[in-house]
């Protein structure tokens, strides 16, 4: 008697999705914000950043006032306070956070608090052109977006492919591009870790990418990843990683569809 082979599956977690906290654009949590930067964020970045260097703070002014798309690498759950604590107060003021659905938001009071905290908003990861709803109506309403493209921390400081989601906004808004990179923010917060330990911190803020009429996904997505790598003072990449997501990008390109 003989039996058939057994084949091992890997079950693939639920995508999870969650509603933005509309009220987070309201004027109360605006006004939060405002006057708890300095108790939420820049004491933590103060306290851990330690020394801070920045350069290329003169890129922000580039943007003119303009709504753009923020995008920054990926190492620490750290990231986020440093990213908004270099932001000049007008762009701040103006400025909502890409947060992963799975990971932020699935517990009531810890969203809601991320979302007043830091403005955030949920993104399935996943969810195809449908989770980029929201983050259009924010660019069409005159806000900018904190993205991290790579979508997870980077375990080993190297730059992780990008997704195609900040390459799909940034052409079908027509928004600038503003890349930034962060180094030692692993060394404050490393995955898997609770605690905070002071640690050297470098930013560097990019030129704002135009992307020219016909460009395409493939080739912004490309453009977005090299800036930040130059930004690392790593060779661009040549060519781009083929993921699957980049391809049904490419197929919606082919289709019509952005």
């Amino acid at each position: 008697m003989t039996t058939a082979p057994t084949t091992k599956t890997t079950e693939v977690p639920p995508r999870v999705y969650a509603e933005p906290h509309r009220w987070a654009l309201r004027f109360w949590s605006r006004a939060f914000r405002r006057f708890g930067r300095w108790l939420f964020i820049t004491r933590h970045v103060k306290r851990f950043c330690r020394p801070l260097s920045l350069e290329g703070l003169e890129n922000f002014e580039r943007l003119q006032g303009r709504p753009a798309i923020i995008i920054a690498n990926h190492t620490s759950h750290f990231d986020t306070a440093i990213a908004l604590g270099v932001l000049p107060g007008r762009v701040y003021s103006r400025t909502a956070v890409v947060a992963a659905a799975d990971r932020f938001y699935t517990r009531r009071l810890k969203s809601a608090w991320y979302s007043l905290r830091y403005n955030a908003f949920p993104i399935t990861r996943g969810g195809g052109r449908a989770a980029l709803s929201y983050s259009e109506w924010l660019l069409e309403n005159g806000w900018s977006l904190l993205i991290f493209p790579e979508g997870t921390r980077s375990k080993t400081g190297d730059l992780l492919p990008f997704h195609p989601g900040p390459a799909i906004l940034a052409l079908g808004q027509r928004v600038p591009v503003l890349p930034i990179y962060m180094e030692g923010a692993s060394n404050i917060l490393p995955p898997k870790t609770r605690h905070s330990r002071p640690a050297a911190v470098k930013v560097r803020i990019g030129e704002p990418i135009e992307f020219a009429d016909g460009t395409s996904i493939p080739d912004a997505n490309r453009q977005m990843e090299n800036a930040v790598r130059a930004l690392s003072g790593k060779r661009s990449i040549e060519p781009l990683v083929n993921t699957i997501e980049m391809a049904l990008a490419e197929d919606r390109e082919r289709a019509g569809v952005r």
